[in-house]
């Protein structure tokens, strides 16, 4: 069954601000992630980190699942000891890691570790550096001597009772929520999941995105180049893009200008990779071969411009398939506008709506030299940071112009600086808002 356009007919559009146009992604990308199934992940074998829980998990039992020492030392019963410079006790018992606790007699103590079961009758644990002889008292046995432990200078906050003991259940308890659907799998979830005794984990599958390049002058990376060819900058940094996104991606390539050809190829992929959404570079603007909007246009994906530089021109729609809708973004083909568009507008939209996709990064600057910036527009111009001075924030250094062609420079980048629509002439030391690369 042929993709068909869920969108409205393709219309001139007027220049849209930023926030405006991530509205319109997001609209358009909501019903594609919303058709998302599961997958069920082993935390040992598979790689779990940044997926998104499908399922709300409780813990099966409390953390910790019993009273345990927190540092090495010895457990005592408080009312046994006094404060003052020197008190002693017998040693009853040792208690490793791992190991099960005896009772802790009257009047004795126990040697705990890290970890250790806490034996019961024990009220508090003192740090084993409390003491005259450490751990070494353990070793008086052995030489057929009475095991006498010497605590040192004593206060009445180390026999508080519940000293250094890490209480069952003060962590979590037995019942309580520990995963809810829409949690982004962070290391310390996976850590709390283990630590429950979990093996497995439902998530939502990877959002599938298809990465389209399209043009006959577009060679990929060691092919041979002829007269006006390029290589295929964009697919690579798409790719790359939609990877931190956390996308599973699939590239491909529709070397014709043909919107008959470009038309029956897209086809022929969304049936075989059933993608949530697919993204183009290049082909939207007004040329005589801008493929990708002669042949997308008339099925209504839309074509207009965002009052941002670089990254003017964009595309957006949704097309129907037999799996569901498929959201289409259309990017523009100059490399830094398509990096642009990826960071400043797919991704809040993406983040907004998978808690999978990290947001943007967004740090406070000072500009490190004066520029002028074109009314109207908010402009993102190319940085690297320079630590400042403390109480002073990092120096934004403009890393080559404001033109889209300028691959190079942003690959010398940390950020990108974003410049207000009413900013025209910017003085060096006027603070701003950069965007971490």
């Amino acid at each position: 069954m042929a993709a068909k356009s869920t969108s409205p007919g393709c219309t001139p559009a007027a220049r849209v601000p930023v926030q405006e146009h991530i509205g319109r992604l997001r609209a358009v990308l909501e019903p594609a992630l919303a058709r998302r199934g599961t997958r069920t992940l082993s935390l040992e074998t598979d790689s779990c980190a940044g997926a998104v829980s499908a399922e709300e998990v409780s813990a099966p039992a409390a953390l910790p699942g019993f009273d345990n020492s927190q540092m090495d030392g010895f457990a005592v019963r408080c009312g046994d000891l006094q404060p003052g410079p020197v008190r002693a006790l017998p040693l009853a018992a040792a208690v490793p890691a791992g190991a099960a606790a005896p009772e802790l007699p009257p009047g004795e103590c126990a040697a705990v570790m890290t970890g250790a079961p806490v034996p019961a009758g024990a009220e508090a644990v003192i740090p084993v550096e409390r003491t005259a002889e450490g751990f070494t008292v353990l070793e008086a046995p052995g030489r057929g001597e009475p095991a006498q432990v010497r605590f040192t200078d004593l206060t009445a906050e180390d026999l508080q009772p519940g000293r250094f003991i890490r209480r069952a259940g003060s962590d979590v308890a037995a019942g309580e929520t520990v995963l809810r659907p829409g949690d982004a799998l962070t290391p310390a979830r996976l850590g709390l999941l283990a630590a429950c005794g979990a093996a497995e984990v439902r998530v939502l599958e990877p959002v599938l995105t298809l990465v389209l390049a399209t043009g006959e002058e577009i060679r990929g990376p060691g092919e041979p180049l002829g007269p006006g060819q390029l290589y295929d900058a964009n697919s690579v940094l798409i790719s790359a893009a939609c990877e931190d996104f956390g996308h599973q991606v699939i590239s491909a390539r529709v070397p014709s200008d043909s919107p008959d050809r470009f038309d029956a190829a897209l086809e022929a992929l969304i049936a075989q990779h059933r993608p949530h959404l697919i993204i183009t570079a290049g082909g939207i603007s007004a040329g005589a071969y801008e493929v990708v909007r002669q042949a997308l246009g008339s099925r209504g994906v839309q074509f207009g411009s965002v009052a941002q530089q670089p990254g003017g021109p964009q595309g957006w729609g949704s097309l129907s398939a037999e799996h569901g809708p498929v959201a289409v973004i259309a990017l523009p083909g100059n490399p830094v506008s398509c990096a642009v568009s990826l960071e400043v507008l797919l991704r809040p939209a993406l983040a907004s709506l998978d808690p999978g996709c990290p947001d943007q990064r967004r740090v406070p600057v000072r500009l490190a030299e004066p520029l002028v910036s074109p009314r109207g527009l908010r402009q993102f111009r190319r940085v690297q940071l320079a630590a400042g001075q403390a109480a002073v924030l990092p120096a934004a250094v403009p890393v080559g112009g404001p033109s889209s062609h300028l691959l190079g420079h942003l690959a010398r980048s940390d950020a990108l600086l974003e410049i207000p629509e009413d900013m025209v002439e910017i003085p060096a030391g006027t603070p701003l808002e950069a965007i971490l690369l």
